[in-house]
């Protein structure tokens, strides 16, 4: 059985910023977030502004040497995109581990995201 997956049609913003994401580019991915917007994590509170923000992606881009999504789904409604994906966390002590993740984002046109709300457990990479 291959474990071989089809490209997945995903808007070019959507794809620009998941490569922020998995260069740790804390600025870089700030930058696609309105002033206002909130973003949370797991079971974490959200974060809601710029400087909120900020400080919860530089705690997490710290904890990782490295990370990697790979989109297996992405659902457009127009201002609301739904995508799953498997992330892949590298470790500082050199680990990969991989995890199911489903992310639900509000924005606007162009990408400006509003609100993302991140639905995983990252259990599996603290073990």
């Amino acid at each position: 059985m291959s474990t071989a997956t089809a490209p997945v049609d995903a808007p070019t913003w959507l794809s620009e910023f998941y490569s922020k994401v998995d260069q740790l580019d804390t600025e870089g991915v700030l930058a696609a977030f309105a002033a206002d917007a909130s973003m949370r994590y797991g079971s974490a509170e959200a974060a809601v502004g710029h400087d909120a923000i900020r400080g919860g992606l530089t705690y997490l881009f710290t904890l990782y040497a490295g990370i990697r999504h790979e989109f297996r789904a992405v659902w457009d409604t127009g201002s609301t995109l739904m995508v799953e994906a498997e992330v892949t966390y590298r470790t500082q002590d050199g680990r990969e581990v991989a995890v199911p993740a489903l992310t639900v984002i509000e924005h606007r046109d162009g990408g400006v995201i509003d609100d993302m709300r991140i639905f995983i457990d990252p259990t599996p990479v603290a073990g």
